[in-house]
């Protein structure tokens, strides 16, 4: 079957997938209108939907909380952008631990997180901002590249300031903000 053959067929005789592809929401819109105008509306919108909601700030907490300065800006930021807000409790301690204490600390850990994250939670439900929680353990940066790759709406992270930068500034310091947007990866 050449080319071309393809596109004189009944559009119900064959199938095009894709199995995994990197976002780019200027591309999806530009293929959507594409679509839109060949008269293939429900593809156009199949690729909307996908490139919608998927705005994402992460936000990475100190341990198993995260600071009024952090919750304060990042509820801000993410209303002012119409983006959700994903708060991450990371911590690799319990690596460090012999076999028998790890899995104590890992539960204590993620109890202590998901508890902790509850007024978070409740400010961005008053504000409409959508929310997700996530606990893990491990490296922070190999962490967050996983989860840019899952999450490849994800723009912003945040993350709590220095405390000692923070205690010698009495607290005038600025949230440290990493912009994703042209980061693809070790793979890039």
């Amino acid at each position: 079957m050449g080319f071309f053959d393809m596109f004189s067929k009944n559009k119900k005789d064959s199938k095009i997938k894709v199995d995994e592809r990197k976002q780019n929401v200027l591309r999806d819109t530009a293929a959507a209108v594409a679509f839109a105008e060949a008269g293939e509306h429900d593809t156009a919108r199949s690729m909307i939907n996908k490139s919608a909601g998927s705005k994402t700030i992460l936000i990475i907490g100190r341990s198993d909380n995260f600071s009024k300065l952090l919750t304060e800006y990042s509820l801000d930021m993410a209303q002012r952008l119409g983006f959700e807000i994903l708060a991450l409790n990371i911590s690799d301690t319990p690596l460090t631990l012999a076999a028998a204490k790890r899995e104590e600390a890992t539960e204590l850990f993620r109890s202590s997180s998901n508890e902790n994250v509850t007024a978070l939670r409740e400010q961005a439900a008053e504000k409409g901002i959508p929310f997700g929680h996530l606990v893990e353990i491990g490296d922070q940066d190999t962490i967050v590249e996983k989860l840019h790759a899952e999450y490849p709406g994800m723009r912003y992270v945040l993350t709590e300031p220095d405390p000692e930068v923070a205690k010698s500034l009495n607290g005038r310091v600025a949230i440290p903000v990493f912009d994703l947007s042209s980061y693809h990866g070790a793979a890039a």
